[in-house]
């Protein structure tokens, strides 16, 4: 008997594309194994891609504000990103929430109180650029400010990069943090 060889991107790609009846064959053929989906196993870009069944793109950096093409490469991908690990399931939850990878950020005051090895170990990063500014302290990207001496607390600034579940937000926010400061124009300081 004679072996036939595929890549597994293509089988993929059949079954992302296929319908009930081609799954359950390709499921009859190759196993279930396969194709299980994990969204924890897309930890880049091009993972995400190869998911989703697409081919990755990159912006080029041309004319005079390259850093703008940085910038739209990284949503895109951002975006990309998301809706792989979203798996299909919507960008919200049953409920109709959606969640965000939400950035908390301390005055250089809190990270001195800290000190280097606590902000190293928590994953606190310095930046050395900002989006906006605003009176409590708050600046650019989605942020949490508290305010009413503390007792509430709200997400508010840059653009949604909505996952359907708090745990994949979490994830997408550590995972592709630096993608994320890319994505809004901003430098953290990366020991």
């Amino acid at each position: 008997m004679e072996n036939l060889t595929v890549e597994k991107s293509s089988v993929l790609a059949a079954y992302k594309a296929g319908s009930a009846d081609q799954k359950e064959m390709l499921e009859h053929l190759f196993g279930k194994e396969p194709f299980a989906f994990d969204w924890r196993e897309i930890t880049s870009y091009e993972k995400a891609c190869e998911a989703l069944g697409i081919q990755a793109r990159e912006f080029k950096e041309i004319g005079d504000r390259p850093q703008y093409m940085r910038m739209a490469n990284a949503m895109q991908q951002l975006l990309v990103i998301c809706e792989a690990i979203n798996a299909g399931g919507g960008w919200y939850d049953k409920d109709g929430w959606g969640y965000y990878p939400v950035f908390v950020l301390y005055i250089k005051h809190e990270m001195d109180k800290l000190g280097e090895a606590e902000c190293k170990r928590k994953g606190i990063h310095q930046l050395l650029a900002a989006c906006t500014a605003g009176p409590a302290g708050a600046a650019g990207v989605r942020c949490a400010t508290t305010y009413s001496r503390g007792a509430r607390t709200y997400a508010s600034f840059g653009f949604p990069l909505c996952l359907n579940s708090e745990e994949k937000a979490e994830f997408v926010g550590k995972q592709f943090f630096e993608l994320c400061c890319t994505c809004y124009g901003i430098t953290p300081k990366m020991d």
